[in-house]
């Protein structure tokens, strides 16, 4: 049986271990190690059922270790994914949908986390560590891109891009065939009507440039 460690003991952590424990290969496939966190505090006075156990950073994974990053913030979960990865460590996709919530011709990237309630249609493309939070709709022939961070409650029309590192935050809607660029940031509950550059923040109804 494999060993599971959550990285990031965090709020997203902690969802992300709720939903660990509700998946069907939960003491089946796979057993909880705990949390790798570099904030050995993080747990204090919150008792989850699981500690932290070391720093991602510094652990050395075992044969039998896989891990999911549950970091909120693209360029945080780049920084402890990597250092995983180049010591071979294994990061599968996690998702527990019933059967109909995600769709045929689904590229889910490894490491990448769905939540509950995520609706996927066809030929839908979730690249590598994108984290995807509860009752958010993604319409056909959208790509998301790697280390993308998608809120909760989110619509995403058909067609649209998703650039890599992008930050979606909930209630927003991304008409289709919209592009979001690489490492762009969408307000709460803004909707997005054209093209976002990379790197820039919009808000607003129809969404603008803020910054």
């Amino acid at each position: 049986m494999k060993r599971l460690y959550i990285i990031g003991a965090g709020g997203w952590g902690r969802e992300v271990l709720v939903l660990l424990q509700d998946h069907t290969d939960y003491d089946r496939e796979w057993m909880l190690a705990g949390f790798l966190d570099t904030r050995p505090h993080m747990l204090d006075d919150i008792d989850c059922g699981f500690s932290i156990v070391g720093n991602p950073l510094s652990h050395q994974p075992q044969e039998d270790d896989i891990f999911v990053c549950a970091v909120g913030l693209p360029k945080g979960r780049q920084q402890f994914v990597c250092p995983i990865l180049n010591k071979g460590g294994e990061f599968p996709a996690l998702h527990d949908a019933p059967q109909g919530w995600i769709s045929v011709r689904v590229r889910i990237g490894r490491g990448a986390i769905l939540s509950h309630r995520v609706q996927v249609s066809p030929d839908v493309h979730i690249g590598d560590f994108a984290n995807i939070h509860s009752a958010t709709i993604i319409s056909h022939d959208v790509c998301i891109g790697d280390y993308a961070q998608i809120g909760a409650m989110v619509f995403i029309g058909g067609g649209a891009q998703i650039g890599d590192q992008a930050i979606v935050y909930p209630n927003a809607t991304i008409i289709p065939g919209v592009s979001i660029g690489k490492g762009a940031t969408v307000g709460a509950g803004s909707v997005v009507v054209k093209d976002v550059p990379a790197g820039v923040t919009v808000f607003g109804n129809p969404a603008r440039i803020i910054f």
